[in-house]
């Protein structure tokens, strides 16, 4: 694995498993994107299951939705949450909708619109992976463990551990206080680096 932090940009080799596929398959129908979550943690090897992975997208108005609901639909993916895509657009202005491949509800993508600033920060500043030469975007690393130490929960601090381990010697530290202080987590660093809290 390299990481050009000046680009934005990983180069990832490794064996793409079923969960990898399912999100290349999904990604690839997207113009406009942002994975972020736990899927980022299980893309650099963190070993865990999840049943679905998070993503988010810029607003868009509800033709545009249309379309993209007819794309997934005719690559085989179908939203969990309902059949209708007029009823789907009006769900996703609150919450987010789920998307799986037909008749297999997990895994599941969590697909929602941008809403705040910490969701515009991560579609904004994204980074590119080159998984075995298949792009897909994912949140700033810095802003990823800060959010999961936000998140807190045991399964989110292994999460942020684990990506603070891989990446420490090529994260912006600067970015990461930053990251945690917006986020007001200060009081969890601690656990990066030596797993207690």
């Amino acid at each position: 694995m390299q990481y050009f932090e000046d680009k934005k940009e990983i180069l990832l080799n490794k064996e793409i498993n079923n969960l990898d596929k399912f999100v290349l398959d999904f990604v690839n129908l997207l113009d406009n994107y942002v994975v972020v979550s736990g899927y980022v943690s299980i893309l650099f090897g963190r070993s865990r299951m999840t049943e679905d992975v998070d993503l988010l997208i810029p607003q868009m108005e509800e033709k545009e939705f249309h379309k993209l609901w007819n794309k997934l639909h005719e690559r085989g993916f179908e939203c969990i949450n309902t059949s209708n895509p007029k009823e789907a657009f009006g769900m996703l202005k609150e919450h987010a909708i789920r998307f799986s491949r037909k008749n297999t509800p997990i895994p599941n993508m969590e697909f929602k619109v941008i809403k705040n600033e910490i969701d515009k920060f991560a579609y904004n500043h994204r980074i590119r992976v080159s998984l075995n030469s298949k792009n897909l975007f994912i949140s700033p690393l810095e802003l990823q463990i800060a959010y999961k130490l936000f998140l807190g929960s045991e399964k989110d601090l292994e999460d942020a551990r684990h990506l603070y381990n891989i990446f420490k010697e090529k994260i912006n530290k600067q970015e990461l206080n930053s990251s945690v202080k917006k986020l007001n987590v200060a009081d969890k660093m601690k656990f990066l680096k030596n797993g207690k809290h």
